[in-house]
């Protein structure tokens, strides 16, 4: 680039006007730098979380994919048609890599979803189109376990506590029933066999099927959110351990190891961790760990002994059962908290057994059983507390609420 500077000198010579001079004084000369190009328009972004043709657990779903290089932002579209004539959500300028769902999904409906990547340069193709089912409608049924016919058996009812259906007939106990988050498979614990085992059958009581085989007990199974593994408590290994296997059984796996006992697994709704119970500090308290079994963490901490953990639907919260030490074969009560262990609140706090609370699906109620007149029944409450109902009525045991 060069630079000139221009004198002009005006003489008059002799009344002579002459012509202007003109100086260049030109300045060293340097090659001007490239010119840097613009970045190119991103990649399309890789798909990740919820795998292709998988059931999510509810109505509220966290979408993620992999970053695109240069990627400056994405846009996402959900719609329940592949070609996305009719896009149930159509969300531009999203700055990370995921976008959580909390409303317009409906239940048993096919989603299929997509993700672009932009920069100042352009927008990336679209991402391959992924599709995801929603549960079936998951607020009409309560499984329970029930000795109302001279041993434990599985049982299964409408949400109000209508029709109430025996599911499992034979001669030994069957409890602690759990549902699959599709609905169509129950898991339960046996001694039909001569010990306590894991079974499962189908939600209308057919084809059942035991998992487990050892001569120690196994107990309290619980379906992953996305179908294809269950947490359980094992004391094959001298104690009460967290164990995780396949839903056929395969792949027992043990995740805790310490010599007391850890037992009430409870999975977060993305599959990520699982709450459970310890008493390895000296009473019992709610932990947690990844799903793997990584990075047990404590998160009560308080005289009371605190166990039976379920998270609610959209992973915000954490039920659980608490008695004071010395005082819980007498008296247990319903609390939440938030997933740090703060915010610790009693839902129900009354001298009796309360215990057993699990969310219904939307997060709304509360199902649990509870001895407060007379004998166990199955109860359901708001989320706050509120509005306790009783909805089982037999001289019977009914306990162990599970809710699909």
């Amino acid at each position: 680039m060069f630079i000139a500077r221009f004198f002009i000198a005006l003489t008059i010579v002799s009344g002579m006007l002459l012509i202007p001079s003109v100086a260049c004084a030109p300045q060293s000369t340097q090659a001007p730098p490239p010119a840097s190009s613009p970045p190119a328009a991103p990649a399309a972004p890789v798909l990740s979380q919820p795998t292709n043709e998988s059931t999510v657990y509810g109505l509220t779903v966290k979408l993620e994919w992999n970053p695109s290089p240069d990627a400056a932002s994405y846009r996402l579209q959900v719609s329940t048609d592949s070609a996305f004539t009719k896009p149930v959500v159509d969300k531009a300028e999203i700055a990370s890599t995921s976008y959580e769902m909390t409303s317009g999904l409906n239940w048993k409906t096919d989603y299929y979803w997509r993700v672009n990547a932009s920069n100042a340069s352009g927008t990336s193709p679209w991402s391959g189109s992924w599709r995801f089912t929603t549960p079936v409608f998951q607020l009409g049924k309560i499984a329970f376990q029930s000795n109302r016919d001279s041993n434990f058996e599985i049982y299964v009812m409408n949400a109000d506590g209508s029709n109430q259906t025996n599911l499992t007939n034979n001669a030994k106990d069957d409890g602690s029933p759990a549902w699959s988050p599709d609905g169509t498979k129950i898991a339960f614990i046996s001694n039909r066999d001569g010990n306590i085992e894991i079974y499962a059958m189908n939600a209308d009581g057919t084809n059942q099927t035991r998992l487990t085989n050892n001569p120690k007990n196994d107990g309290h199974p619980v379906f992953s959110p996305d179908g294809s593994k269950i947490a359980f408590t094992s004391d094959r290994d001298g104690n009460y351990e967290i164990y995780v296997m396949n839903t056929d059984g395969t792949n027992q796996t043990r995740l805790t190891n310490n010599p007391e006992f850890d037992a009430s697994p409870a999975w977060l709704p993305d599959g990520n961790k699982i709450a459970f119970a310890s008493r390895r500090d000296g009473n019992y308290e709610i932990y947690v760990m990844n799903a793997d079994g990584t990075n047990q963490t404590r998160l009560t901490n308080n005289p009371a002994w605190d166990w039976m953990a379920a998270w609610s639907p959209d992973g915000s919260k954490i039920l659980f059962t608490s008695a004071e030490v010395g005082n819980e074969q007498t008296n247990t009560d319903i609390l939440v908290m938030n997933t740090d262990g703060s915010n610790r609140t009693y839902l129900v706090k009354r001298p009796m057994h309360d215990a057993a609370a699990i969310w219904s699906p939307d997060g709304n109620k509360i199902a649990f059983h509870s001895n407060r007149d007379g004998n166990y029944e199955i109860y359901v409450m708001n989320a706050d507390g509120g509005n306790q109902t009783r909805l089982t009525n037999n001289p019977a045991e009914d306990s162990q609420p599970s809710w699909r």
